[in-house]
């Protein structure tokens, strides 16, 4: 297939299925003397399967692509790494996980797929225990940041934004607050107005980890403003961090804050399902 469509281009992340029907149709246009193409269409639709929890199935295209890869298929290679390890990091094996992502890192960097090994890297650092995390999104970033291929480039946001949590995690909150300014340059400058917003309630949360409530609780009603001229939809976790700075500022204003990020995230079927307590204090303090 010659210029064959950019597969990437087909994922919709929220909507695995319909990213599955997507790659099913590139899967017949493919031409057959393709090989990598269509053995790296293979591993995304594999990953379909991991996403939506349906491991037996994901593991079972991986083992069908392994067979058929060769030395002149090293990005199929691996994607299959990568996507096996997402499979089992999804059901909560890190270790092989981490093993199979350490060998995607060393991989890409051999082969200079330098897009695959940052992916690679970043996801060690999902698999690696918290203190261990830092050091991988460096390496990311750096790889990122030296590179002048913009889809390189385009992994900087995503990267910014893993290690400002992880550095806050760790409670190195001025360079987590770094991190996050990073992140809001770069979909600043890229006009990424969505992007943004979550980037702008990041550092206020950060803020508020500082003791800044005052700061934080300004920066956030101008973030709802803004939220407000864009046609942006209410957002429950924007509500529940104007509480959280309101009460400890004693502002008679948390209780409504919270009512309306009580209503907004109890509609949310992953907070009720694994955060009841969260969602009931919401409640609680909304006065409902």
């Amino acid at each position: 297939m010659h210029n064959p469509p950019d597969f990437m281009a087909q994922w919709d992340y929220q909507d695995p299925a319909a990213s599955a029907q997507r790659f099913q149709a590139l899967l017949a246009e493919a031409h057959t003397a393709d090989l990598q193409y269509e053995l790296e269409l293979l591993t995304q639709l594999a990953r379909t399967h991991s996403l939506q929890r349906q491991f037996a199935q994901a593991h079972q295209l991986l083992d069908q692509i392994e067979p058929r890869l060769t030395d002149a298929t090293p990005r199929a290679r691996l994607r299959t790494l990568l996507e096996r390890g997402r499979t089992f990091n999804s059901a909560g094996d890190k270790a092989s996980a981490r093993t199979l992502f350490e060998q995607a890192w060393q991989q890409g960097l051999r082969h200079k797929e330098l897009y695959l090994a940052i992916d690679a890297a970043h996801m060690v650092a999902i698999a690696a225990p918290l203190e261990e995390q830092s050091r991988w999104h460096q390496l990311a970033m750096e790889l990122a940041e030296r590179s002048t291929d913009p889809k390189v480039r385009g992994w900087l946001a995503t990267l910014y934004n893993n290690q400002g949590w992880t550095l806050f995690e760790l409670g190195r909150l001025e360079e987590a607050s770094q991190c996050q300014q990073k992140c809001l340059a770069w979909h600043q400058l890229h006009n990424n107005p969505a992007k943004a917003f979550i980037a702008r309630w990041s550092l206020a949360r950060i803020q508020r980890a500082r003791g800044l409530h005052q700061e934080a609780l300004t920066d956030l009603t101008q973030l709802q403003e803004d939220m407000a001229a864009a046609g942006a939809p209410e957002d429950g976790y924007l509500f529940e961090e104007l509480g959280e700075n309101a009460l400890a500022l004693d502002d008679p204003a948390a209780a409504e804050y919270f009512a309306r990020a009580w209503f907004l995230l109890s509609q949310d079927g992953w907070l009720k399902a694994n955060e009841a307590d969260r969602l009931n204090r919401l409640k609680r303090l909304g006065k409902l």
